[in-house]
């Protein structure tokens, strides 16, 4: 990696360690969380996309979260970055909603998706890397 690139990581992960907490997510009484999808989910992830910075780099690799666990209508997704420097692993909150929709965020970016009967889908846009997840209940 050119001495120039790694100059723009560099300056792009001291950025987005500047970023504060998103705060606490509150859903409004119309969109209330649905408990109904409760339970765990087997999960698998993949990169759809990378910062220019990073292309070519193992940056954005992750073994993803396993299993995600839905629990009053809520959960989180952690992204652990072995490769990232610093080894970074933002967590991505998120409520699922009556429309069997899920969305929210983390201080490095944002989460959203869907389950349909057994089956969650969706994605994660961070700071640098975008990934999709899939996972069916156990």
């Amino acid at each position: 990696m050119s001495q120039s690139r790694l100059c723009r990581v560099v300056l792009i992960l001291m950025i987005s360690g500047c970023v504060g907490s998103m705060g606490t997510i509150h859903a409004d009484p119309a969109t209330a969380p649905v408990t109904s999808f409760d339970g765990s989910y087997r999960s698998a992830l993949g990169i759809t996309s990378a910062a220019e910075e990073i292309k070519g780099s193992s940056w954005c690799v992750s073994p993803g979260q396993p299993i995600v666990t839905v629990a009053n209508g809520q959960f989180s997704y952690t992204v652990p970055l072995p490769n990232g420097p610093g080894h970074p692993a933002p967590t991505f909150q998120a409520i699922v909603v009556q429309n069997c929709s899920f969305a929210g965020q983390g201080n490095d970016g944002t989460i959203s998706g869907r389950i349909t009967g057994t089956h969650m889908e969706g994605s994660i846009d961070g700071s640098a890397c975008i990934y999709a997840f899939t996972g069916d209940r156990m």
